[in-house]
């Protein structure tokens, strides 16, 4: 049973793993990715029944989702990012990092 419960919990992390997707515009640097990403979540609590919607995930993240590609950025997976581009995940589960190159 625990060699069971071993193989699931790998079998889980390398598929999370390699789901990871990260938003990223060629020709923009870290930081102007960071800013748009914090400015399309400032928007979404703009909008949110904060009592209702706001930190529940879909809402915010559609409207996250659509304002980013509304600036052109993409959802990349990390092995489709160029190599020397600086990138960080998101710390909430669900949600899409940022990448961008180094100023």
């Amino acid at each position: 049973m625990r060699l069971i419960c071993t193989g699931l919990l790998l079998l889980s992390i390398s598929l999370l793993g390699g789901c990871a997707k990260y938003w990223y515009q060629e020709g923009k640097s870290f930081d102007e990715t960071t800013r748009a990403l914090a400015a399309c979540r400032a928007e979404a609590a703009r909008y949110a029944d904060v009592e209702r919607t706001l930190g529940l995930g879909s809402f915010t993240r559609s409207f996250v989702n659509e304002c980013m590609r509304k600036n052109g950025y993409n959802l990349v997976p990390e092995k489709n990012l160029p190599t020397r581009v600086k990138r960080e995940s998101s710390p909430v589960f669900g949600f899409s990092g940022i990448a961008g190159t180094i100023d």
